[in-house]
């Protein structure tokens, strides 16, 4: 009965759209290399022609080359044509993969040192070479272990952020787990149009959390449900429209897992855990109030200690007397059971059940429509195989996979602009609108739900972009996901300044358009900014609160320190916004923190007021002197150059803003250009500093300054770019 009430509403949705295409249209590329496209040619002129009747020009593009520049240069021009300029691509079947290195900054998370590790381990797969057309590469040739993968070095002329042109999609089937890819692609063609020929609306949504993400916060849960029905509101007036999954519900939590994403009328799922290319990472070893249940997972993590130790050809007794170091002795029979076969395959199989790994998808076919992975490798796309291909390739209903080619930081804005499928959008525009150089939409970029609301066409308003209509939609309360659509694109036309975001984010009731407003004050950098960080460190959203409480880091402005100091000593902070304040706390100076804690403190009515006093005290100490030692290390001579360039890379995630000055003058007086050049990098992510200014300077006078070499010279004209 649910499927056939929203097969109606989706027949009605689309008769209400099909007067809706004007004599204007955009058009889209499929790109498929000719083995592809010979096998299965019946299955993609199926795809094609469904994707035209949505109102897009297709242009099929048939790649006989194998050279990422000749396929970008034809993307470049199709878009710039002025009769249906493509909104977007598909790239289908063995197009070149491209890995991007000196480009660090455009991921989230990813810091991998490039000359320390092997190139394939440390560059970063990215379609932002096919879709940004502003970023400038160098190409660095072809992997010779590895075909169709080629490495591009990004330019110091190049943007230094990532802003897509055009929305894309990569659909890379393998020949892996019994099947070749010319079959595996003809089955996901026709379960794309078979999808595209039934939409359905947006109705049931699952969000799941695993182990040890985001400091496991339940407030930022609670607070992401009441976020989701701001995006799907229509949600508001439906029993159980929205379900929700916590790892601890179970101590295996991977069959209710599974089984829930096998319902065929789940239509979007947000699975927050941490990951790897073959892995979903979702329980640790369950917490047991039960005193012989925590004995026998004592028992088991010592079994394993010692099974680990062998593998590694330490001897038992070494592996035990550090097991007592640590955690003090416990009885000999507790280790027993170590070299037991049998006892060693039950072990295995508890530990393995934790997990859900690609060999699991061989009995598992997920259902849901799509599929948001908020996980570290799951979408390593270059790979033979990874996690988001097995969801799309399965011989379940899944079409499109949010996924993340390298690691992703946990805490970004995630459900940014998700609201806007429930109302028709293409799901190739969430990745074009949070464009990190990791992120991809695995499968069908055009796939389409049936909007909730046939008098809106988001993906018409898109094209037509008009400010106009931009600036009526800011009113649109039905809906906040299209009012911060709306924000986005006037303050990128230049019709919000940032006291109109101060004022948006002042005043708005709405959790996603106060996100929305915060992101967009975060690049204007003044004082706007500053007093938005002070506000969101109160903002009753958590993940406001939280985008805050890191922004306090990479700051170090002295005027946030009195929120910063407040938001410590306030009795529930949440569990990840503790964390962030911990992380900046070594940004700023240890007395002016110090000081304003006293100053504060007195004011507050705890019933154990000094033991509380101490403890705060205490962890302000800790936690400000951190990372001091290693600075003063960058700059100290007598010391080898590795060490020195270990700390210096330790510069790209620590901030320690009022020993920029110094940072500064050690880097002009150094006369060697590798550490010149490592320094000169990592000052390029201090983007939001409080310094800022001061380090582009330098960096702009270096890289004019024909006294050093060309490569330390390019990397400050990269800095000074970033920062600027």
């Amino acid at each position: 009965m649910q499927l056939l009430r929203k097969t109606l509403l989706a027949f009605v949705a689309l008769l209400s759209q099909a007067a809706l295409y004007g004599a204007a249209r955009s058009g889209f590329a499929v790109v498929i290399d000719a083995r592809s496209y010979t096998e299965a040619r019946r299955q993609v002129d199926a795809y094609i022609g469904e994707i035209e009747k949505s109102g897009l020009q297709v242009d099929l593009v048939i790649d006989r080359t194998g050279q990422p520049d000749s396929l970008r240069d034809i993307l470049r021009g199709l878009h710039a044509r002025r009769e249906a300029p493509i909104e977007g691509a598909v790239l289908v079947g063995d197009i070149p993969v491209v890995l991007v290195r000196d480009a660090q900054h455009l991921t989230s998370a990813f810091k991998m040192d490039q000359q320390a590790f092997d190139r394939w381990e440390s560059s970063v797969p990215s379609d932002r070479f096919y879709d940004d057309f502003s970023l400038r590469f160098e190409p660095l040739g072809a992997d010779s272990l590895h075909p169709g993968c080629h490495y591009y070095s990004l330019t110091a002329e190049s943007a230094q952020q990532t802003r897509p042109d055009i929305y894309s999609g990569r659909i890379r089937p393998t020949d892996c787990d019994g099947s070749s890819r010319y079959e595996k692609l003809r089955l996901y063609l026709e379960k794309v149009v078979e999808a595209k020929r039934h939409p359905e609306v947006v109705d049931q949504i699952l969000f799941f959390s695993g182990n040890g993400f985001i400091s496991e916060s339940m407030v930022a849960r609670i607070d992401e449900k009441a976020t989701l029905l701001e995006h799907f509101p229509w949600l508001n007036r439906q029993t159980n429209g929205i379900s929700y999954i916590d790892h601890k519900r179970d101590a295996h939590i991977k069959p209710r897992l599974m089984n829930e994403m096998r319902r065929r009328d789940l239509d979007f799922a947000v699975l927050h855990h941490h990951g790897d290319w073959n892995t979903e990472y979702l329980n640790n070893l369950p917490l047991t109030n039960d005193t012989k249940e925590q004995v026998a997972q004592i028992r088991m993590y010592l079994r394993e200690s010692l099974r680990h130790a062998a593998e590694h050809g330490i001897p038992a007794d070494s592996a035990r007397a550090r097991i007592a170091r640590r955690y003090g002795a416990f009885p000999d029979a507790w280790y027993e059971g170590a070299e037991d076969a049998e006892l060693r395959a039950r072990d295995s199989l508890y530990l393995r059940d934790l997990d859900l790994y690609l060999s699991d998808f061989g009995a598992y076919a997920p259902e849901c429509r799509v599929v948001s992975l908020d996980a570290c490798f799951n979408g390593s796309f270059h790979r033979e195989n990874c996690i988001a291909n097995a969801y799309l390739f399965s011989p379940g209903r899944t079409v499109a996979v949010l996924a993340n080619s390298v690691n992703v930081l946990q805490d970004k804005w995630v459900d940014r602009y998700v609201g806007l499928t429930g109302l028709g959008m293409n799901v190739g525009n969430l990745v074009k609108y949070a464009p990190y150089l990791e992120q991809h939409l695995i499968g069908d970029p055009t796939f389409a739900f049936a909007p909730a609301d046939a008098k809106i066409d988001v993906n018409r308003l898109l094209r037509e972009d008009k400010p106009s209509t931009w600036r009526r939609l800011l009113n649109e309360e039905r809906y906040p996901a299209l009012q911060a659509l709306a924000v986005e694109k006037l303050f990128r036309s230049g019709a919000l300044t940032s006291e109109d975001l101060l004022r948006i984010f002042r005043e708005s009731p709405s959790h996603q358009l106060r996100m929305q407003a915060f992101i967009n004050l975060a690049e204007c950098r003044d004082d706007a900014f500053i007093e938005a960080v002070i506000l969101g460190m109160s903002d009753s959203y958590e993940m406001v609160e939280r985008f805050a409480a890191n922004m306090l880091a990479r700051i170090g402005d002295e005027r946030l320190i009195p929120a910063m100091i407040a938001a410590a000593i306030r009795n529930n902070t949440s569990e990840r916004v503790e964390f962030a304040l911990k992380q900046a706390m070594p940004m700023f100076e240890k007395e002016k923190l110090l000081a304003e804690f006293e100053r504060q403190f007195p004011g507050t009515n705890y019933m154990d007021s000094e033991r509380v006093h101490d403890q705060i005290r205490h962890a302000i100490e800790v936690n400000a002197d951190r990372w001091i030692a290693s600075m003063k290390a960058v700059q100290d001579t007598t010391r080898t150059k590795k060490s020195r360039m270990q700390e210096i890379r330790a510069m790209r995630n620590y901030h320690v803003h009022f020993l920029v000055p110094e940072l500064l003058t050690a880097l002009r007086a150094s006369d060697d250009p590798e550490i010149q050049r490592a320094m000169l990098e990592a000052f390029g992510w201090f983007t939001h500093s409080v310094h800022r200014q001061e380090i582009a300077a330098t960096a702009a006078a270096m890289s004019r300054d024909t006294s050093l070499c060309p490569e330390v010279r390019a990397e400050a004209l990269k800095t000074c770019n970033r920062l600027q």
